[in-house]
C-alpha cells in the first residue's frame, strides 16, 4: 500500500508512544539539512531511563510517499556516547526510503559496500523489531485501537553476518538466534562480529 495518511491526528499519543519504550527526548534534529535541503524528517534522540541505550528516532517518514504494510518510521539504538553514530545510521536508512519510496519489512533493510561508520564493521541495517523493548513497541496503534504506523527498527550488523541472512534466503532468523546464544551486544556499533 502506499502512503501517507495525511492526517497527524491519526497519530496522536506517537511521542508518548516512543518515550514509554525509549525514554524521553534529549535533543534533536530538524528535517533541514546544512545545505539547505529539507530530508523529509526529523530525528529526535532519546535517552533510556533504566537501560544503558540511547536511540535516534525519525519523525516525518511516515508523511512521505511509501510503499509499506504500514506507514512507518524508524528507529536505530546504541550505546551512550554513540548518539552521533546511531543518527547517521537511521539518516542513511530514512533516506533511502523516502529516496527509493520503498519501505523495509522485517526481515529486510540496508547494506552498503563499505563500513558505514569509520572504525565500525557495519555494513548492514537488520529492519526488524526492537531488541530491547517489548512486542507493543513495534506497531503504534490510533485512538481507535486500529494499527496506525509500524516503528523499524535498524540493527546495525556486520557484512559477515549479512551473508549469513543471505545464506538463509533472506530470513534473519538465524542471525538473531546466533545473536541470542553469543549474547552478542546490539547496542555498540563497534562491536565484533557475532558471526
Amino acid at each position: 500500500m502506499s502512503y501517507p495518511y495525511t492526517d497527524p491526528d491519526r497519530y496522536e499519543g506517537l511521542l508518548a508512544h516512543m518515550q514509554r519504550h525509549l525514554g524521553r527526548v534529549v535533543s534533536a534534529q530538524g528535517p533541514v539539512m546544512g545545505d539547505g535541503r529539507n530530508r523529509g524528517f526529523a530525528i529526535g534522540f532519546h535517552a533510556h531511563p533504566e537501560m544503558a541505550m540511547v536511540s535516534a528516532a525519525s519523525t516525518g517518514v511516515r508523511f512521505q510517499k511509501v510503499t509499506a504494510t504500514l506507514p512507518e518510521e524508524f528507529v536505530v539504538s546504541a550505546l551512550p556516547g554513540q548518539e552521533d553514530e546511531a543518527g547517521y545510521l537511521l539518516h542513511v536508512a530514512a533516506e533511502r526510503v523516502i529516496g527509493s519510496g520503498r519501505g523495509y519489512e522485517f526481515g529486510g533493510g540496508y547494506v552498503n559496500s563499505e563500513p558505514l561508520i569509520p572504525g565500525s564493521r557495519i555494513e548492514f541495517l537488520l529492519a526488524a523489531g526492537h531488541p530491547c523493548t517489548g512486542d507493543g513497541f513495534n506497531v503504534f496503534h490510533d485512538r481507535q485501537g486500529r494499527p496506525a504506523l509500524q516503528v523499524i527498527t535498524l540493527i546495525p550488523a556486520t557484512r559477515a553476518e549479512f551473508e549469513l541472512v543471505r545464506e538463509h534466503g533472506g530470513d534473519s532468523g538465524k542471525l538473531l538466534e546466533v545473536w541470542r546464544s553469543r549474547n552478542t551486544d546490539l547496542l555498540d556499533v563497534y562491536r565484533e562480529s557475532a558471526v
